[in-house]
């Protein structure tokens, strides 16, 4: 299949599988000038969107990316691990935000304004 179909089927732009491949995050086959996409391929472009939906950066997964259109799923844990561990984070300190601006809220309710 070419490219648009390969959009379609994956979910992604067609100028985002063109930088999938400019990036080496993706190699697909060529038949002269067209590239020729397998339902492997598409997988594949699924898998890097799925990372950039869990807050991973392009470079992060082309670090990860082991061979043609594979990763290296050991290093994928070890990513995945630290990204949780960094959402963790987040989590505590927007709960201790939230909890501050609780305090002057109600601080601010008991003035005279």
């Amino acid at each position: 299949m070419y490219i648009g179909e390969a959009a379609k089927k994956s979910g992604a732009s067609e100028r985002a599988i063109r930088l999938y491949e400019s990036m080496g995050l993706l190699a697909v086959a060529r038949s002269g000038n067209y590239r020729v996409f397998s339902m492997a391929d598409v997988e594949f472009i699924r898998l890097i969107k799925e990372g950039q939906s869990l807050g991973l950066h392009l470079s992060e997964l082309k670090g990860l990316v082991d061979g043609e259109n594979d990763f290296d799923w050991g290093k994928v844990l070890q990513l995945l691990e630290h990204k949780q561990h960094e959402i963790a984070l987040q989590i505590k300190t927007l709960e201790a935000k939230s909890v501050r601006i609780g305090e002057y809220r109600q601080s601010i309710a008991q003035c005279d304004y």
